[in-house]
């Protein structure tokens, strides 16, 4: 597929090839729909079919719905937060909010993710702070402006019908798409994307860094005073030319990929 193909001079892919693995395939099934049952059986097979596409494409899951544990870490304030998957490794930690409802996921539920992420984050032993943490909200369902805005601020991934993922966005520049794009966009793609899908430790910091700003009285800025609005730009015109780009490219590519991954699970 696409995502296998090197980088164009100067840029770097910002995930391992396991995870982007995933979230291709994750978007393909999303965007194809179909799931079978309704309620919350619905939402029990939507969980297993992710579990079975992850078993297949080689990202080992610590944890799976039901589990009160962060990549084998236990909250900071000692709640038992439910997550409905995780995955921990030496190089970077994965954690996934599965939503298929039939209605649109709303603020509350990213607040509610957000909010695991963080507890979880000051549950973590001090060897692992290092190790990055994505975030990763994925939902059968499209979700509003202000959801996508906030899901950015804290570089949550959001995977959703309709549009590219801001990951892939960034996948299918890199990797070919950047080359009919004016320098602006070249610029926005390379200085400015990667903080929609930055790994918790990352936004942290960045907050910290504001708050430690404000209090000294620097005037310091993270990335700009209005970059979230910028990734959400970016997601709606860049992205719309990405998804022209890959279909020309990759004529079907999305629908390969859904049949394929129905064929790998035995279908949903």
């Amino acid at each position: 597929m696409w995502w296998s193909r090197p980088p164009l001079f100067g840029y770097r892919p910002n995930c391992a090839s396991v995870l982007l693995e995933v979230v291709a395939r994750a978007f393909a099934v999303v965007q194809v729909g179909g799931l079978h049952g309704s309620g919350p059986e619905r939402g029990r097979n939507f969980e297993q079919l992710f579990y079975a596409l992850c078993a297949r494409r080689g990202l080992v899951l610590s944890e799976k719905a039901g589990a009160r544990s962060l990549a084998g870490q236990r909250s900071g304030s000692g709640f038992c937060h439910e997550v409905d998957a995780a995955s921990g490794g030496a190089q970077y930690s994965t954690h996934w909010e599965l939503k298929y409802l039939t209605a649109a996921p709303e603020k509350n539920d990213f607040l509610i993710f957000n909010g695991k992420g963080l507890d979880f984050f000051q549950g973590y032993h001090t060897s692992a702070l290092a190790r990055p943490i994505y975030r990763f909200f994925l939902t059968g369902s499209n979700v509003n402006d202000a959801c996508r805005q906030y899901a950015a601020f804290w570089g949550i991934s959001i995977i959703e019908p309709d549009r590219l993922p801001l990951l892939l966005i960034h996948e299918a520049a890199i990797r070919g798409g950047a080359e009919s794009l004016s320098s602006a966009d070249r610029a926005a793609v390379r200085k400015v994307l990667p903080h929609g899908f930055r790994p918790l430790r990352d936004a942290i910091v960045d907050l910290a860094m504001r708050t430690k700003a404000q209090q000294i009285e620097t005037g310091f800025k993270v990335v700009g005073d209005h970059w979230v609005s910028e990734v959400l730009d970016i997601q709606e015109q860049i992205g719309t030319e990405m998804f022209d780009y890959l279909d020309e490219t990759q004529t079907d590519w999305l629908d390969d990929l859904a049949q394929a991954t129905w064929d790998e699970v035995g279908g949903w």
